[in-house]
């Protein structure tokens, strides 16, 4: 007997991301939500785990609020209609918020179970533990006035005993299955992820007694202690996931019964998606490349490199180049080249000390002060003078 299982997590389907439009960034995640519902039809998967983080933002406006539900609505209808059973937990309550899993439950998709609370799926075996409203918590009497380390360790010691006693009450013909949305004991983090201070512990006490462990919560795919695996974002979401491959798992479970016990052999597989790349440039002392500054500038490789990719560029160079970078003319550089979205352009100016004016003195009026100074920082005459209009304009309101 064999069951093919997916793991998916981290959504976070959501419209407002930076991108050259609003819903640029929504759309590239349904295109990769379709292209995910395509490769577990063809993988012939049985059963899907989303483990939390559907969505981006918890509190919005009606008018996206629809928009976001009907698109993961759209998602899960396409595995239902596939006959692939999904078992889907909220996650972190910044991003999930309880109500639009209730009304998604209310639309009654066929072969879909949602869990907002703790609890066991007897049917597939699957224990499921949602992300924790670590906020509501803390209003508890029993929490009031704890400092964050104490409340952490209590929190911990409780999902433990949660979890080792949701296992026992499993039985044992079928492989137990643990899916949850937090941050496992010994996981690999990232920067995102490091925000997450003092916020209980999935510990290895807790997933003894399970076979396999599914997560959500953490945007790193890996794998921990053999059977404990996060599956990631299926879309990059930011600069934070540059270097990240999304995807997701499917694992193969074949279970032997040799007469003695069941015997279940897990074989897993990482399916990365074709996501949006983000791509970072750094040019240190870039001083002959931000001179030329146009299409010149990116040669052939670099050009391919940032197709289609949301790119940032950060360079250092001194005061004199920095003066004749144009940073429009960079910019419509990079989307000439086939940027999809410039996110930024940066610069670190290594600027030299300057000796003071000396004829910059008390005895200056404030626009005789402003305009010595711009002249210092050769500042151009037509800047010069909107400064100045600007300086008299304040200084006469002040006086009135």
């Amino acid at each position: 007997m064999s069951i093919k299982l997916a793991h998916i997590s981290d959504c976070h389907i959501g419209v407002g991301y930076p991108g050259p439009t609003p819903f640029a960034r929504f759309q590239d995640i349904e295109k990769i939500l379709d292209w995910t519902a395509d490769k577990l039809i063809e993988e012939k998967v049985q059963i899907a785990l989303i483990c939390g983080d559907c969505f981006k933002d918890a509190k919005v406006m009606l008018d996206r609020a629809s928009q976001e539900i009907a698109s993961i609505v759209r998602f899960l209808r396409r595995l239902s209609d596939a006959n692939i059973t999904t078992i889907m937990i909220s996650g972190t309550p910044s991003h999930d918020a309880i109500p639009a899993y209730d009304l998604i439950d209310a639309m009654s998709i066929p072969r879909l179970i949602i869990w907002t609370k703790p609890g066991i799926n007897r049917l597939r075996n699957i224990a499921c533990l949602p992300g924790l409203n670590r906020a509501a918590l803390l209003t508890q009497d029993e929490y009031k006035g704890l400092p964050p380390e104490q409340v952490h360790r209590i929190m911990t010691y409780k999902i433990t005993q949660l979890c080792v006693g949701m296992a026992a009450q499993m039985p044992n013909d079928m492989p137990k299955i643990l899916m949850a949305h937090m941050t496992y004991q010994g996981a690999e983090t990232g920067f995102t992820d490091l925000l997450m201070q003092n916020e209980p512990i999935l510990t290895r006490e807790a997933v003894s007694g399970f076979d396999l462990v599914c997560l959500g919560h953490i945007h790193k795919p890996q794998t921990i202690d053999g059977k404990v695996f996060y599956s990631g974002p299926v879309e990059r979401l930011s600069f934070n996931e540059e270097d990240v491959t999304p995807g997701f798992w499917v694992y193969d479970i074949q279970m032997n019964d040799t007469g003695y016990k069941k015997q279940y052999l897990i074989q897993p597989q990482f399916i990365e998606t074709p996501a949006r790349r983000f791509v970072t440039r750094s040019f240190d002392n870039c001083i002959e490349a931000l001179e030329m500054h146009g299409a010149s500038f990116f040669g052939s490789g670099f050009a391919d490199d940032l197709k289609d990719a949301i790119v940032r560029i950060r360079y250092s160079c001194s005061e004199e180049v920095a003066k004749q970078l144009n940073r429009k003319e960079l910019e419509k550089a990079l989307y000439q080249a086939g940027c999809f979205y410039v996110a930024e352009i940066k610069g670190e100016v290594q600027r030299v000390d300057r000796v003071r004016d000396s004829q910059v003195t008390e005895n200056l009026s404030v626009g005789q002060a402003l305009d010595r100074w711009c002249i210092q920082q050769d500042i151009e005459e037509d800047e010069r003078q909107a400064l100045g209009a600007m300086t008299a304009e304040l200084l006469e309101g002040v006086q009135a």
